[in-house]
């Protein structure tokens, strides 16, 4: 009876942290979609502010490397808020990785990475893949 008890436990526990995780992931699809949309909206409205804003982006990019490979180079300062407005051009345009954007962060937990993975292993068999749906 104990053992019943603590596996009907468990079930719930891994059924709601599976829905969590489900949620998640339908979230970060909705965003890649979204960013897809307003990149493919950009090009073909203004397909020349898409590639002045991709271009700007680069040479930035390309300036902050080079001040790390040698710091002698200038980098923008603080006050400077060129970064800051470029960055939102660049997502207003879906110029940017969604998946990559950081909103909210923890503390580490211990040993999470393992069983973050065994229990993902484990639910693999539930999950089917769409072709339809697929993102490069």
């Amino acid at each position: 009876k104990v053992y019943s008890a603590a596996v009907a436990k468990t079930q719930k526990i891994w059924t709601a942290y599976l829905d969590s995780i489900m949620k998640v992931g339908q979230m970060q699809i909705l965003r890649r979609q979204i960013t897809n949309e307003l990149n493919y909206s950009c090009r073909f409205d203004s397909k020349h502010l898409a590639a002045a804003l991709e271009n700007l982006n680069k040479a930035i990019l390309a300036d902050i490397e080079a001040h790390y490979q040698n710091p002698s180079l200038p980098y923008p300062k603080e006050d400077n808020t060129l970064l800051y407005e470029i960055t939102a051009y660049l997502e207003a345009a879906g110029i940017h990785n969604p998946l990559n954007k950081i909103y909210i962060t923890t503390k580490r937990l211990p040993y999470f990475p393992t069983v973050n993975f065994l229990f993902l292993i484990s639910q693999f068999p539930k999950l089917q893949y769409n072709r339809n749906l697929g993102n490069v």
